[in-house]
Order: structure tokens, then sequence, then C-alpha cells
């Protein structure tokens, strides 16, 4: 063979084509970006002194901004609202799915002169991507990490976060965390507690299965992680043992979401989701592989399974059954109340996992347990006690702006 080896070839394979595509996704955006760049009023026009979410990345990203859709539209009928993108296929994304104005800044150029010109007085961000420093040099606006999901893995504790004016976090778990961790960033001063604003919406989506046609079980593995250290996704390793075994009883009803990344991960987890979805298409329509929106799943199932992710904190604030899978062996192990207190799926057990589902239900202790979790990374969760927060977090922002 050559010199690298056999067994280097199918990588070198799969790097080709990433790369092959990733050339066609930037030639397309090229070419796009004059036509965007006429459409990016579509949703009104950018205001003045307004708040800018900074969404410099690309369309697999974009559950990110969806998670925060509801939120940031109510947000905007209390200050101007708009949404930054340098790409013409996230910006499309943006004005099919929400009522919010979008800015179509391609380079340092253009971000100067909307910052100039627009008075941008709040910036959000809602990840960690490098191309967030692109915006952050700017001094005049107040920047506000709020980031996707709560969370205990690895990447919750980015030393990025010292880079933004203020951090809002759930609860105190996400303050303790940060102040734990970062050496040199005062967690009192920099942090706002906002609760989960997304727990305060009604979300479209959930199928019309009658309420006595069976347990509900949500199973939502995360992505495979882009390195050793974040590889809590259980779709390889848990995935299809789990689903064999809901199978196996006719009273179970699935609804399997993996993670919108999942087709841009590993092998094995690719495989993996057409392994877990043949077995769902042999089973007939009693079960849903769930391609829509999120958040309608806290409350139409019955009991959830998945990984270290955001999807188990969000799932918290229902008090109703929770099993978290043991991540990797490589992963990143944090201090975590959650993750301290649930016994964790261990990859051997998770043909147990319906057994393990049932024994919680019948368990007021365990939902009791659930509840001071739920308080301990979100506060007081009820009725609109999160948006509140949120939006004077925001006023917050506005008068540390106004005051400089």
């Amino acid at each position: 063979m050559t010199r690298f080896g056999r067994q280097i070839l199918p990588h070198l394979g799969g790097r080709t084509v990433q790369a092959a595509r990733a050339a066609g996704t930037r030639l397309r955006n090229e070419v796009a970006a004059v036509g965007f760049a006429e459409r990016a009023g579509g949703n009104g026009l950018v205001p003045n002194a307004g708040i800018a979410v900074f969404f410099a990345t690309g369309p697999e990203n974009f559950y990110q901004f969806e998670q925060w859709r509801l939120p940031l539209e109510h947000l905007a009928t209390q200050r101007p609202v708009f949404v930054i993108v340098d790409r013409p296929d996230t910006g499309d994304l943006v004005l099919g799915t929400s009522s919010l104005p979008v800015a179509f800044a391609r380079g340092s150029a253009a971000l100067e002169r909307l910052v100039a010109e627009r008075d941008v007085r709040v910036v959000l961000y809602l990840n960690q991507l490098e191309a967030n420093f692109r915006m952050l040099r700017f001094a005049s606006p107040v920047h506000i990490q709020i980031g996707h999901g709560e969370s205990d893995k690895d990447s919750s504790i980015s030393n990025q976060h010292k880079a933004y004016d203020l951090v809002f976090v759930g609860g105190d778990a996400g303050r303790d965390r940060l102040g734990q961790a970062l050496r040199g960033f005062d967690a009192n001063e920099r942090t706002l507690l906002v609760g989960r604003p997304q727990l305060d919406y009604t979300y479209q989506g959930a199928p019309s299965w009658p309420p006595d046609s069976g347990m509900r079980v949500w199973y939502a593995p995360t992505w495979a992680g882009d390195r050793p250290s974040i590889a809590y996704g259980s779709l390889a390793s848990h995935g299809v043992a789990i689903i064999e075994a809901l199978l196996a009883d006719p009273s179970i009803r699935v609804i399997y979401r993996p993670h919108p990344r999942t087709s841009y991960t590993t092998r094995e987890h690719r495989d993996a989701d057409k392994a877990v979805r043949a077995l769902l298409a042999r089973a007939g329509d009693r079960h849903l592989v769930d391609r829509d929106g999120y958040g309608w799943q806290w409350d139409f199932a019955d009991a959830c399974i998945t990984d270290v992710s955001a999807v188990a904190y969000d799932w918290l604030a229902t008090g109703k059954p929770l099993v978290i899978t043991e991540p990797a062996p490589s992963a990143y192990r944090p201090i975590s109340p959650l993750l301290d207190t649930l016994p964790l799926l261990a990859v051997a057990e998770a043909g147990e996992v319906l057994s393990k589902i049932r024994a919680l239900q019948g368990d007021s202790a365990a939902g009791e347990q659930l509840r001071d979790l739920a308080y301990h990374y979100f506060g007081d969760v009820s009725a609109q006690q999160s948006t509140k927060r949120f939006e004077d977090a925001i006023e917050h922002a506005y008068q540390i702006q106004r005051s400089w």
C-alpha cells in the first residue's frame, strides 16, 4: 500500500469528501451573496439602538438559534432585536422561520458600518465560535454570552467566557460552575441568573397520538463531539440496544430525535442512526423519527432518555422520569449535581432501560429529587418567571451601556 498504511485511506477519503463539500458550500454562498443582500430586509429594516444576535455560523448550527427564537421574538416587543449573519444559507433559514430583521455582514468592514450606523447597544451570542471575536472587538456594545442550553459539559466552562461583559446562566449551578473553574472570573459580578425562558412557551410539532395509546418515551442522543473530551453521545454505544429494548414492549411509543449534527459526526454515529431508523421503520407507524421543532416533547413525552446534554437539563423541569447515559471513557466528567445524583446508564445496561424508567415512575422521592435539581439549575421556572428575569437582565445591560 502506501507508507501511511491501509487503515488511513478511509480517513483520507472522508476528509477529502468533507473538504469538497465545504468548498462547494463556500462557492454557493459566494454566488448567493448578492441576491441574499437584497432579501435580507425581508423581515423589516435593521433597527437603531437595538439588540444584535450575532450568529456567524452554518446551517448545521441553526438549532442554536431555533432554541432562542421565541424568547427573542418576545423580547422584540420590548426592545428592537435583529440577527446578524455572514452566510446566505444560514440567513435564509432565519428569514424563513423568524419575524426578526436580518443584517448581512460578511466581513469586518461591514460589521464596522453596522455597529456605527445602527448604534448597536447590546450583542447576544448563542455559541462559543471563534467568529464571535470579529464582533467582540467593538467596545461600545455590551456583549453577552447566552449560550444555547444549560449543561455541565466541558464546553460550558470555556475560558472564552472571560471575553464577554456578561454571561447569562440558568441558576446557581451555572454561576458556581464558572466561578469555580475560571481563574480571575468574578462570577457574582459577571453572571446574571435568567432561568430557562424557553420553558415559558408552547411549541408546535407534537403528533396526534391518543393519550391512552401507550407510554411515550423520548430518546434524544446528542452528537459525537469534535474531540474525545466531549464525546457524550450515546448513539453508537447505547442507541440500538435502547431502541430494541423499547420496541420489545408493545405498550411503548418511541420518539427518536437525534442531534441535528449527527450527520456531521463519526461514521459510527451515522451508522447507528441508520440502524435505529431502520428498526423504527420496521416497527410501523406507531413510533416517530422526530425531525421538527424542539420543545413540544417536554409536555408530550412521559419519560426521557438522553445524554450529558442540554436536553437532560431542560427535561429536569418536567419532574418526569429521566435516564442519562454514561459517556465514553475519554469524555470529561465534570463536577455536576445532576450527574453526581442520578445513576448513569452504562453500555451494558442499555437493554434494561425500560425497567429503570418504570422504577422511576413509581418513586416519589426520585421526583422530588428532580424538582430540587431543577431549581438549582434554573431557579423558579413557573408562570413566566424565566422570561421576566431574562428581559430584566437585558434592561440591566442597556443601563450598563448608557452609563458607560
